[in-house]
C-alpha cells in the first residue's frame, strides 16, 4: 500500500514538472496557445486517470468473482521469477510436444468469439460513467476552444501528448 501511494505521488510529481515545462513553452508562444494546451492537458489527464481507476474496479470485481485467481506464489519467488520464466519443469524435447503446446496456447487465445466474450466482460469499465464523462469534457473543451476562436490545433496536440508520453516513461522507469 505505501509503495502505491509512494508511485502516486511519483507520477503526479512528474505530470506536475510536466505542466510547468509546457506551461513555460505555451507562454512563450503566447496565450491561445497556452489556453489551448492547459485545456487538452487537463482533460487528458482526465481521461487517463478514468481509465485507470475503471479498470482497477474492473480488476477488483474479477478478483471478487474469482475471474482471475488470486497470487499464491511467495515474495521472493516473485522477485527472482517475475514473469514465470521457470515454472515449468517439465522439458519439451520432441517437435511432436512442442507443436502439441503450440495448439494448446492457440486453443487459450481462441479469436474472434474469444474476443467478443472479452469485449463483453469488460463493457462496465469501456462505458463507466466517469471515464464517459471525461470524454466528454475532452470533447467540449475542443469544441469551446473553437467556437470561441482560442484553439491552436498544435498546442491542442502538443497539450494531449504530454500526458501519455509521461506515463509512458513512469511506467518504463519505475
Amino acid at each position: 500500500m505505501m509503495t502505491r501511494m509512494r508511485n502516486i505521488k511519483k507520477l503526479l510529481y512528474w505530470m506536475a514538472v510536466a505542466d510547468l515545462l509546457l506551461i513555460a513553452f505555451s507562454l512563450r508562444q503566447g496565450m491561445h496557445w497556452l489556453i489551448s494546451s492547459q485545456t487538452a492537458f487537463f482533460s487528458s489527464l482526465l481521461v487517463t486517470v478514468a481509465s485507470f481507476y475503471a479498470y482497477k474496479l474492473l480488476i477488483q470485481k474479477k478478483l471478487e468473482s474469482g475471474d482471475i485467481p488470486p497470487e499464491d506464489r511467495d515474495e521472493l519467488d516473485i522477485i527472482e521469477d517475475k514473469h514465470e520464466l521457470y515454472e515449468d519443469d517439465t522439458p519439451h524435447d520432441t517437435v511432436a510436444d512442442l507443436k502439441a503446446v503450440i495448439k494448446e496456447e492457440r486453443a487459450k487465445i481462441g479469436g474472434i468469439k474469444n474476443s467478443a466474450q472479452n469485449i463483453a466482460k469488460t463493457f462496465s469499465a469501456i462505458l463507466s460513467p466517469l471515464r464517459v464523462t471525461s470524454y466528454i469534457v475532452l470533447v467540449l473543451g475542443f469544441l469551446y476552444l473553437n467556437r470561441h476562436g482560442y484553439l491552436d490545433i498544435w498546442a491542442y496536440v502538443t497539450g494531449l501528448t504530454v500526458v501519455p508520453v509521461v506515463s509512458l516513461f513512469f511506467g518504463r522507469v519505475r
